[in-house]
């Protein structure tokens, strides 16, 4: 064998894969450098889905929390975005038809509205002055009224019965003493207080219906600005996506809000005439009342029957006046809500029954009053987005109709 024979015989063994190498390193005994024991022991890698799905729960319950701890915060600033969507073709048209610009027609627009919401207010509550003054009086009437007093003894007695059964299945140790109950002080709420439960105090509702009007004004103002800053947040290949589902959530609203108070100023007329006609106390207030309430999404019937049927169960003497009052609501509320709605909202919200119902229960406890009034605009700007990117259009299809 000659020395260069050798010298290739070398290179090659050197070469050799360690996996060609081992069954000749296990045939000469040689052991191997690297026990089993650590290939065995190595920790495997972690799983990618399972650290997103858990920081995906982290991420929503920390949004929840924030809902929850900065209510006033964010029921301020949706409010002034739901005025400024509504608010919005009434600058355009001013910024069209007349030299201002978009500063100055955006100030008219907020200053005629603030006082034409002053007119309304201040109108309605020289209206109800009396009404308001007279709510202890129809409390007490309502306690004392003769279908009251029969649900009220029913009940107790059902209270009583549960309560006897209760003893006799569990009854109480023989050397056990009964512990002294503290009163407790019941905080009964107002209904001003549940309306505007998210915002807290009375110094904190001031505060934040001082913020919307300016608010309203810096979103009609700077609406060019604020929707090019808005698409240069995300990358440049999902700009036009953005744009186009900034464009759908401002249409979408638009529609939404101008013809839900369409429809509250007809039936909030039609409801005050029939309770004027019925010959019910304080019709205007009542039946504006009743027909703001209508407009509430599939809640809209029993909250609109309530003003007016309270009020008429201690009001009328017989029953032919208390039925026509509800008859009449409940016409309104079906003509409404299958002709009115249709052609003045349309199908811009897209949203099913299920989904809106969770959407109102779901703010209606996280922000009272307020949450009922948000909940839907708020969970139709989810599906908007959710319609507009492809990853998540199964989810806005879950929420749809």
């Amino acid at each position: 064998m000659t020395p260069t024979h050798g010298i290739r015989q070398d290179l090659s063994s050197d070469l050799a894969p360690e996996a060609a190498r081992a069954p000749e390193k296990e045939a000469a005994g040689i052991p191997d450098a690297e026990p089993k024991g650590a290939k065995e022991g190595r920790q495997p890698w972690p799983d990618l889905n399972l650290i997103r799905a858990g920081a995906t729960v982290i991420v929503i319950l920390g949004a929840l929390a924030l809902l929850h701890f900065a209510a006033s915060v964010f029921i301020t600033l949706f409010s002034a975005m739901m005025l400024a969507f509504a608010l919005e073709p009434l600058v355009h048209l001013l910024c069209v038809r007349t030299p201002l610009r978009r500063h100055h027609a955006s100030g008219i627009v907020v200053f005629l509205f603030v006082a034409l919401l002053y007119g309304i207010f201040y109108g309605t509550y020289l209206r109800a002055e009396s009404f308001l003054a007279e709510i202890p009086a129809i409390a007490e009437k309502i306690r004392s009224a003769p279908i009251v007093e029969r649900i009220t003894s029913r009940a107790d007695e059902l209270n009583r019965v549960v309560a006897e059964a209760g003893r006799r299945i569990a009854p109480p140790a023989a050397s056990a003493r009964p512990k002294a109950v503290p009163p407790v002080e019941q905080d009964v709420e107002t209904f001003t207080g549940a309306l505007l439960h998210g915002l807290g105090s009375l110094s904190g509702v001031l505060f934040a219906l001082g913020f919307i009007p300016f608010l309203v004004y810096f979103i009609l103002a700077d609406r060019e600005p604020l929707t090019r800053r808005t698409r240069e947040l995300f990358p440049e290949r999902h700009r036009t996506l953005v744009g186009e589902i900034l464009l759908d959530i401002e249409q979408m609203m638009r529609k939404f809000l101008l013809g839900n108070a369409v429809i509250a100023l007809i039936l909030s007329t039609a409801t005050a005439l029939v309770f004027f006609l019925v010959g019910l106390p304080y019709p205007v207030v009542l039946g504006f009342l009743s027909g703001t309430l209508s407009i509430v999404p599939y809640l809209g019937l029993p909250l609109a029957l309530l003003p007016g049927g309270i009020v008429g169960l201690v009001s009328f003497d017989s029953g032919e006046p208390f039925l026509v009052l509800i008859a009449a609501v409940t016409v309104l509320h079906i003509v409404a809500a299958n002709y009115l709605t249709p052609k003045l909202v349309g199908g811009g919200v897209r949203l099913n029954a299920t989904a809106s119902t969770v959407a109102l229960l779901f703010f209606g406890v996280l922000w009272g009053g307020m949450g009922l009034v948000l909940g839907i605009p708020i969970l139709a700007v989810l599906k908007c987005i959710f319609d507009n990117i492809p990853s998540t259009q199964r989810i806005g299809r879950f929420f749809g109709e």
